[in-house]
């Protein structure tokens, strides 16, 4: 069967994209061009009671059965490794023990990014697509809308549960700190850990998912309320055609950005929100100053 040998997880905007498409070049790994298939959890929606994901609803992939994943892969049947990354895996409850029924000895790939910042940026990229949300100063104020940011963070509850079921041996650990400053030595430290060559180097000036902005957010709301759950109304033969030209408003209507800087006092209250988890990091990697605020962050 031409399943999956290794998963890429981590939160969102952690740099899984990137490290998904660096990945792809590998001429040793197959990597589903589904990026985000979230088969390995029965619900990607919705992590913990009370916790529900900020924008479009994921599709429970995992109904579809096994022999639908394998559909990801069955073109990479003679590649050493194969691969597909999924955001969800990080936070679903049930993704350890899927992965122990399923596909006992599947490798896992985690890309960490400091909570603060990467529920800061989590937040302005449902900005960017459209979804309408409080402001984030509401962030520690336990707004159900925003409770799912604050969650992604606490990774001392998700990574463990993952090193309870697989042990440290089949999971291994990226920095996006790492990514970004030294991508080619964090790129060859994934392919060891997969079993390819360390040799090849991809194209690493390409930037992914980069910060923008809707130029028009009335459209961008719009385009964003046409979740999957409504395709299934739109005739087969229509749906193909009609999710590009989605795509291609969506992206025209977007222009490069940044973001404004955040509060320093709501910086500092979620540094203290996560310091049990940033500590834990720091624990399985190396010390961790930037998290903990004492340079300046990276954007």
């Amino acid at each position: 069967m031409a399943l999956p040998t290794f998963v890429i997880g981590g939160a969102r905007k952690s740099g899984t994209t990137a490290l998904w498409a660096f990945m792809a070049e590998h001429p040793q790994v197959w990597m589903s061009r589904l990026k985000e298939p979230h088969f390995l959890t029965r619900d990607a929606n919705h992590p913990a009671p009370g916790v529900t994901i900020i924008g479009a609803r994921k599709a429970r992939t995992h109904e579809r059965g096994l022999e639908w994943y394998e559909t990801l892969f069955e073109e990479g049947v003679d590649c050493a490794a194969r691969g597909e990354a999924s955001t969800s895996y990080l936070v679903a409850p049930d993704t350890p023990e899927l992965i122990e029924q399923l596909l006992p000895g599947l490798k896992v790939v985690f890309v960490l990014r400091n909570p603060v910042d990467r529920a800061y940026s989590d937040y302005w990229h449902q900005v960017k697509r459209g979804h309408q949300v409080p402001p984030f100063s509401a962030v520690m104020d336990d707004d159900p809308a925003l409770r799912h940011l604050l969650y992604t963070g606490r990774y001392a509850q998700h990574v463990e549960r993952f090193r309870a079921v697989l042990g440290d041996e089949r999971l291994h650990l990226v920095l996006f700190d790492d990514l970004r400053a030294d991508p080619a030595e964090a790129y060859r430290g994934v392919c060891r850990f997969i079993g390819v060559d360390d040799g090849f180097q991809p194209d690493f000036t390409v930037e992914h998912n980069p910060h923008e902005e809707p130029m028009n957010e009335m459209l961008q709301r719009v385009i964003a309320g046409t979740t999957y759950r409504r395709w299934r109304f739109i005739p087969r033969f229509v749906r193909r055609p009609a999710r590009r030209l989605r795509e291609f408003l969506r992206t025209r209507n977007l222009r490069r950005a940044t973001y404004p800087p955040m509060d320093p006092d709501l910086a500092g209250r979620l540094r203290e929100y996560f310091e049990d988890d940033i500590a834990y990091v720091e624990r399985l990697t190396r010390p961790l100053p930037g998290w903990r605020g004492e340079r300046d962050r990276a954007a």
